[in-house]
């Protein structure tokens, strides 16, 4: 297998003992001594996005084919505190995910923890780091704009933007970023703030309290380490013990790529079947882009099979050459899973 260039990053944040390096560990397959021995620091590794659509689409167009995968980046962050003289140290500790595009929030329920009360601490902590933020730059703002500096009417534009944003984010309007314009957007893009971001909860629990409601997921990290590291006969054993289908942390990968709003969309040739990332509403000329720029700048139309059709098929070829394709122009917006192929002039 190979990979696309990271499609997203993902923030674990949580309180201490709440499983989050272990689910890291589990997700990246670093060694858990080796996480350890990194504590209070900030980790990052890669994760495959292996769908299983995906996979079945390697199987059928050839398995000798080289199957490549989008790739997301889990940064796990430094334990936080939501009570006592230690929450003073979470903006640092945040920091260190400010880049991502969203976080998966590991809450602890395993020995009588309330997962709500956590995930609602961890909101209201994103939201004060990013009050914080802007409070600063709009007081620098304030002294900036009293001056006469050469950018002063871009200082005032900005300025105009964050103080009703600070009020309505102050006031726990959570469609706050909603509303901001396009132009708005570009202004603030720097500041990465949190809150904008999506927050993905996932519910440590202990094995007894499977199939039991749950702020998120609800998944048994240890036992469900402890399951992947079986043979798969075993493996299958213990399961059907459980009540458990199928593994969450198999399909994690697939709905973390889902909650930062990313598509895959899919093109097959006669070396490779490669998924790649697109973020949902994108359009077609954006698609054919991130197969390479020249295919966009030549832009002419698209042919689109989507993967409901391709399955009627033996194989994407008589998906093609028999079945209902459509020939899409530049504003199309992509769907998930949707299989291209870009007619250009380049």
């Amino acid at each position: 297998m190979a990979d696309r260039p990271i499609a997203g990053r993902v923030g674990l944040v949580g309180v201490t003992g709440g499983g989050k390096t272990s689910l890291f560990c589990s997700l990246t397959g670093t060694e858990y001594a080796r996480a350890v021995a990194s504590t209070g620091k900030a980790q990052a590794a890669g994760l495959r996005v292996l769908d299983p659509r995906l996979v079945r689409m390697h199987q059928v167009e050839g398995s000798h084919k080289k199957l490549v995968t989008p790739l997301l980046e889990i940064v796990d962050a430094p334990s936080v505190a939501l009570e006592g003289p230690d929450k003073q140290d979470n903006p640092g500790k945040f920091a260190s995910v400010r880049e991502c595009d969203g976080f998966l929030a590991v809450l602890r329920a395993y020995e009588g923890e309330d997962p709500k009360r956590q995930l609602d601490g961890l909101r209201s902590e994103l939201v004060l780091a990013d009050i914080d933020v802007m409070q600063k730059r709009i007081e620098k703002l304030r002294g900036d704009t009293k001056k006469s500096l050469p950018n002063r009417e871009e200082l005032l534009k900005e300025q105009a933007v964050l103080e009703p944003l600070l009020e309505a984010v102050a006031s726990g309007d959570g469609k706050a970023f909603e509303r901001l314009t396009p132009e708005d957007e570009k202004r603030l893009k720097g500041f990465q703030f949190y809150s904008k971001k999506p927050l993905i909860p996932l519910t440590n629990v202990a094995e007894t309290a499977l199939g039991k409601p749950a702020e998120g997921m609800a998944v048994a990290v240890k036992l469900e380490m402890e399951l992947l590291g079986m043979e798969e006969a075993e493996r299958a054993s213990f399961m059907k013990d459980y009540g458990l289908a199928s593994l969450a942390l198999e399909s994690l990968p697939v709905t973390l790529f889902g909650g930062l709003g990313l598509l895959t969309f899919v093109t097959t040739g006669d070396k490779d079947v490669t998924g790649w990332h697109l973020r949902k509403g994108s359009p077609a000329t954006e698609a054919a882009g991130r197969i390479h720029t020249d295919l966009q700048k030549g832009f002419i139309h698209c042919e689109i099979v989507s993967f409901a059709e391709w399955g009627k098929w033996k194989n994407y070829h008589e998906a093609r050459a028999r079945g209902p394709k459509r020939v899409e122009g530049k504003s199309y917006v992509m769907q998930d899973f949707d299989i291209i192929e870009v007619k250009s002039s380049m």
